[in-house]
């Protein structure tokens, strides 16, 4: 991890002893992430369940014509190249200018302010089911992804990287990360539901208890959250201010802290019945080349 600026004068800086991410601070991370996907995940199994009793009669007289089983399958498989095709061809939209941005994430900063790039610590890698997670410590970059046509139910991953810093006085510290985002979402549905959402989020912990520090230690920012009543498919690439997503913690002189930041997935589909399909896939690129912390 590099330092822009001269070491002398640092009010945050990186911890003489090599603080890592402990097995009890993940644990505690992964359930942070995991908690409200979980709930979601029940309530869209039993929506779902609720689904296949409402078109019961039809998937009785369905899956007794072969010929409607084999149209059927054969419009999956259509819908499926069409969305291909349809990914292969869009054009990114913007959001904003890397010059905003950055004035953004410097606004209202004095002498002594820190800013690190990396390479980072550590990285972090949640998956379930079909998520895929990729991450890049020396570059700081993360990919967290979700391929459909799998089956059934739940899916999300979180990919993410992380640092230790230690504050050299008492104070509140303010973390701005420039994040730049690359992402896509896309969802096919016929009689059944389907949903798919995408954030980033920056998580800030006790380095021994993995407790969220406050006031603000735990940060997020939603990019999509769409169902198959609400959308079929987007896209985008750009950047989003930093302080859109900046946690705010209180610190102490001495005191070591975890810094985590993450792109996070989620996906639900019922997959492919003999009268009907739902699917959604969906990911999520971020690049983090530096992160600056007011203090």
């Amino acid at each position: 991890m590099g330092q822009m600026i001269p070491k002398s004068g640092l009010k945050v800086q990186r911890p003489d002893v090599d603080e890592t991410s402990t097995k009890a601070i993940q644990d505690e991370l992964t359930r942070l992430i995991e908690e409200p996907w979980m709930a979601q995940a029940d309530m869209n199994e039993r929506i779902f369940a609720a689904e296949r009793r409402v078109n019961a009669p039809l998937a009785q007289l369905m899956e007794n014509d072969a010929d409607v089983v084999a149209a059927s399958q054969e419009i999956g498989r259509l819908r499926r190249k069409a969305r291909i095709q349809q990914s292969d061809g869009a054009e990114a939209a913007d959001t904003h200018a890397f010059d905003s941005l950055m004035r953004d994430a410097l606004k209202g900063v004095k002498h002594g302010i820190n800013v690190f790039v990396p390479p980072y610590d550590w990285v972090i890698d949640v998956e379930h089911t079909a998520g895929e997670a990729v991450e890049d410590k020396a570059a700081g970059t993360f990919a967290a992804s979700i391929e459909g046509y799998f089956g059934s139910g739940s899916s999300w991953a979180t990919a993410g990287v992380g640092v230790a810093l230690k504050a050299t006085v008492d104070g509140v510290a303010n973390i701005r990360p420039p994040v730049y985002d690359n992402w896509n979402w896309f969802i096919d549905a016929n009689l059944f539901s389907a949903n798919t959402s995408g954030s980033c989020r920056v998580v800030v912990q006790d380095p021994v208890s993995g407790a969220v520090l406050g006031p603000d230690g735990d940060r997020s920012i939603p990019l999509w959250n769409h169902t198959s009543q609400t959308g079929a498919s987007n896209h985008g690439a750009g950047s989003f201010f930093a302080t859109d997503i900046a946690p705010t913690v209180t610190l102490s002189a001495g005191q070591i802290f975890n810094v985590s930041f993450l792109a996070n997935v989620f996906t639900n589909q019922s997959g492919s019945l003999a009268f009907g399909h739902s699917y959604a896939d969906c990911r999520l690129e971020v690049s983090l080349p530096l992160f600056v912390v007011q203090m």
